[in-house]
């Protein structure tokens, strides 16, 4: 896929990738080989599976839904973090803040514990535990998808694919319960919000369409005032009079996402970065991204 980037003005050498929440690496392939194999008998509930760790995680496989996760204080993760997904969906995968617990035993008695040194397999999913609050569970052989919670890092594997080189991961961006779509009507599908830095964004997409953010963008001495991505079409920044991205369809206040958070879009993300915002979107293969910095802004694709 043909790459563009735009280098604006004064933006001079390397920019720096943003910074992802704290901890929220994303992690290598875990090797659970040396781990010893547990009956399934004792965790399973219907057709899922439920375990408990020795730090206080309560844990879910779920496989008629592609689903593995952890619920609970996530070691190495933001205090408003409780929640870890593998899902097929960029819309419940990743780090969460939510109220809405998905891998918590709903009836009878507390799940099981899975101790240290062992590991349960179940569909195409294996989790194990190990020392010093280390949890991890792969899907598929060879595997597709993974993730490890660890102190010194929780996040799930592997990169999002496509993103250009250094682009941050919406995989380590916490996705919350707060939602952004303002007010309230029949065509109101798409989130509006503001971020550090002065900029308001929106997601407008369905089968394509655009994201983009109005407002100061830094390094610009032409007057743009307008970074946006077209799906199909291109990614750039414009000046305009008529700002696309600022007005919701329908009347109400515009929240502001926190640094570290992201909001999902049909086909896209837009993530919450210090001083500034990093969004990308996917048509039909082909990925398109657009990231302002405090240092200036550069879009890929198109």
């Amino acid at each position: 896929m043909r790459s563009v980037l735009i280098f604006l003005t004064v933006l001079v050498g390397v920019m720096a990738s943003s910074v992802a929440p704290a901890g929220a690496d994303v992690q290598a392939l875990p090797d659970l080989s040396g781990y010893a194999t547990v009956s399934t008998y004792p965790f399973v509930m219907g057709n899922e599976v439920y375990f408990q760790t020795p730090d206080g995680l309560l844990c879910a496989i779920q496989p008629a839904r592609g689903a593995a996760g952890c619920d609970g204080r996530l070691p190495g993760t933001p205090a408003e973090v409780d929640e870890i997904a593998l899902t097929p969906d960029a819309s419940t995968r990743g780090l969460l803040a939510t109220t809405n617990h998905r891998f918590v035993k709903s009836t009878g008695n507390a799940a099981p514990l899975l101790r240290e040194g062992q590991k349960i397999a179940f569909g195409d999913f294996e989790c194990a535990v190990g020392a010093n609050s280390f949890t991890a569970c792969v899907k598929g052989e060879p595997a597709s998808q993974w993730m490890v919670l660890s102190p010194n890092g929780t996040g799930i594997g592997p990169r999002t694919d496509g993103l250009p080189p250094g682009f941050p991961d919406p995989n380590d961006f916490v996705l919350g319960d707060e939602t952004y779509i303002v007010g309230q009507g029949a065509k109101n599908l798409f989130p509006v919000f503001t971020v550090e830095g002065g900029l308001t964004c929106s997601i407008i997409m369905f089968s394509g369409g655009e994201i983009g953010c109005d407002g100061p963008l830094p390094g610009v001495s032409g007057g743009e005032n307008e970074v946006f991505l077209q799906l199909p079409g291109a990614a750039g920044i414009r000046r305009t009079d008529v700002p696309r991205f600022t007005t919701p369809a329908y009347p109400g206040p515009v929240k502001q996402l926190p640094v570290g958070h992201r909001v999902h879009g049909i086909g896209a993300e837009c993530m919450a970065i210090p001083g500034g915002v990093a969004c990308t979107g996917t048509l039909d293969g082909a990925v398109y991204a657009f990231e302002v910095t405090p240092k200036g802004v550069k879009t890929f694709g198109g």
